[in-house]
C-alpha cells in the first residue's frame, strides 16, 4: 500500500467547518472532501505542494459544496457525490450510491448510504486507512440534526457506522465536540469514559487545537446517540439536543 497522509483545513467560519484532504504522498495528488470554500484549499495546496485531483461530497448543504465552482474554474477534476442529491448538486460528475466503487490510486473506497441529516447523505469508508469520512451524520459525541429524513432512518444510519471496525477513525466536518460533550454529560453524568474525554476535549479547545478524528471505539463508549438502543431512545435524545 502506497503511503497516504490526511490533512485538515480549519475554515474558521461560524459553523466550525473542517475540509479534509487525502494526499497520495508519492504523487502529491489530493482528494478534497466537502470544500466549504475554494481559496483556503488552493492556498493550502500551494503552500504544501499538493495537487488537487478529486472532489468528494457527502451531502448537498452549502457549507459542504460552496467551494466547488471556484475549484473547478482552476482545474478540471472529477466530482463524486450522492446520486440521490444530483438535483441539488449539479456539479457532480460521478454520482454514487451504496453499490458504487471509488478509486484513488490504489485505495478502494466503500460508499455507505446514511440518510437522515439529508436524504442522500453518504459516507466514504476506506478500510486500508482505517478511516471514515462521515460528513454531518456522526459527530464526536454527537450526530447531525434530522433535517430531511426520519428519526428511524438516522438511527439506522448511525447503527451502520457503529458496526464499522472499532479502530476506524471518524473524520466529521465540524468542530462541535465541546458542545456535544456538555450535552452528553447531561444525559450520561455517571459515564467515566465520557467525563475523561470531556476534560481532554476542554483542554484541547483551550489550546485552540482540533479534537478530531475520533474513532468508532471512542464513540461507542462516549456518544449517547450511538449508544441509544432503540429508535424511541434516539428520538428522545435528538429532541433534547435540539433545544439544549
Amino acid at each position: 500500500m502506497t503511503a497516504y497522509k490526511i490533512h485538515v483545513i480549519d475554515v474558521k467560519n461560524d459553523l466550525k467547518n473542517y475540509i479534509w484532504l487525502i494526499e497520495h504522498t508519492a504523487s502529491h495528488e489530493v482528494v478534497i472532501i466537502d470544500p466549504t470554500e475554494a481559496q483556503l484549499v488552493l492556498d493550502y495546496c500551494a503552500a504544501h505542494q499538493l495537487i488537487p485531483s478529486q472532489i468528494w461530497l457527502t451531502h448537498w448543504h452549502k457549507d459542504h459544496i460552496g467551494g466547488i465552482p471556484a475549484l473547478l474554474a482552476t482545474k478540471e477534476m472529477p466530482v463524486y457525490g450522492p446520486r440521490a442529491e444530483l438535483s441539488k448538486i449539479p456539479m457532480i460528475t460521478l454520482p454514487l450510491d451504496q453499490h458504487s466503487k471509488v478509486e484513488f490510486h490504489d485505495l478502494d473506497i466503500e460508499i455507505i448510504e446514511v440518510p437522515g441529516h439529508t436524504l442522500g447523505h453518504i459516507v466514504y469508508y476506506i478500510e486500508d486507512l482505517d478511516a471514515a469520512f462521515v460528513g454531518d451524520t456522526l459527530f464526536a459525541m454527537g450526530c447531525g440534526r434530522v433535517f430531511e429524513g426520519s428519526y428511524e432512518q438516522m438511527f439506522h444510519s448511525l447503527q451502520r457506522l457503529a458496526a464499522l471496525p472499532i479502530q476506524t477513525k471518524v473524520y466529521c466536518t465540524h468542530e462541535y465536540t465541546l458542545a456535544n460533550a456538555k450535552f452528553a454529560l447531561s444525559v450520561e453524568p455517571e459515564n467515566v469514559a465520557l467525563q475523561q474525554r470531556a476534560d481532554h476535549v476542554e483542554h484541547l479547545r483551550y489550546l485552540d487545537q482540533i479534537t478530531l478524528p475520533s474513532s468508532i471505539e471512542l464513540e461507542l463508549a462516549t456518544n449517547p446517540f450511538l449508544r441509544a438502543e432503540s429508535v424511541d431512545a434516539f428520538r428522545h435524545l435528538r429532541k433534547l439536543k435540539d433545544t439544549f
